[in-house]
């Protein structure tokens, strides 16, 4: 007979299906019960074998499971392998600090301790040399490399040198780190000098002077140094 509400939907058809095996195992656990309260352990091995016969036969109590939702892990890749990863680029070595400063990397200048002084004082003179590179290196800054000369403003006359009367003591390598600054200090007598160191030497009239820095073949601006009466 034809169910006049249509095709029966999937939920109500394993609903009844689930009634219909669950009154079977009730009505098979009940036989079998009953019979076995009848015979007992120690009855018929007839009616033995028949509740044995019956259990065997039973249906499932239980009825079979929706397969399971898919997982949600993706799929692996269809080559089955994961791609090795990039290969990085390795930083490059850092500078060696003991490769020679570049004439460009070295700035030399020349520092007056007052703006002026008088005759027969003694003026505090300073050479200044700085690490402008931006890396560490290293850089002679010997008393034979370092020089400051003093002379007329144009530097026509040659008055005085740092390096006169010296006596040269080898190479004096310095490490030096980008931005650092060394300072080297010297008083002037105030007396001019000449290579080779001559005894005669004359004390410097009043008048204006020019201070020039050295460092090897390196020759910085003239700073003003003016001496008076």
């Amino acid at each position: 007979m034809n169910d006049p509400s249509g095709a029966v939907s999937r939920g109500v058809y394993l609903r009844r299906r689930a009634y219909a095996v669950a009154g079977s195992v009730l009505g098979v656990v009940a036989l079998v019960w009953l019979i076995g309260g009848l015979v007992g352990s120690e009855g018929d091995p007839e009616l033995q074998g028949l509740v044995a016969a019956l259990q065997a036969s039973a249906p499932p109590s239980t009825v079979s499971s929706p397969p399971p939702a898919s997982s949600s892990t993706a799929p692996p890749s269809s080559s089955g392998e994961t791609p090795p990863p990039a290969p990085t680029t390795p930083p490059p070595p850092p500078p060696d600090p003991n490769l020679p400063c570049p004439d460009a990397a070295i700035g030399v200048t020349a520092e007056v301790g007052a703006p002026a002084y008088r005759v027969g004082q003694r003026p505090a003179l300073k050479l200044v040399v700085t690490n402008a590179g931006p890396v560490p290196c290293t850089r002679d800054v010997s008393d034979e490399a370092r020089e400051l000369v003093i002379t007329s403003p144009d530097g026509s006359v040659r008055v005085w040198s740092s390096n006169d009367c010296y006596s040269p003591k080898g190479p004096e390598p310095r490490i030096m780190q980008p931005g650092e600054r060394l300072e080297f200090a010297v008083n002037w007598a105030g007396r001019t000098s000449a290579p080779g160191c001559p005894r005669k030497r004359t004390t410097v009239q009043a008048g204006v002077y020019a201070v020039t820095p050295h460092l090897g073949a390196l020759v910085g601006p003239a700073v003003p140094l003016t001496l008076t009466r």
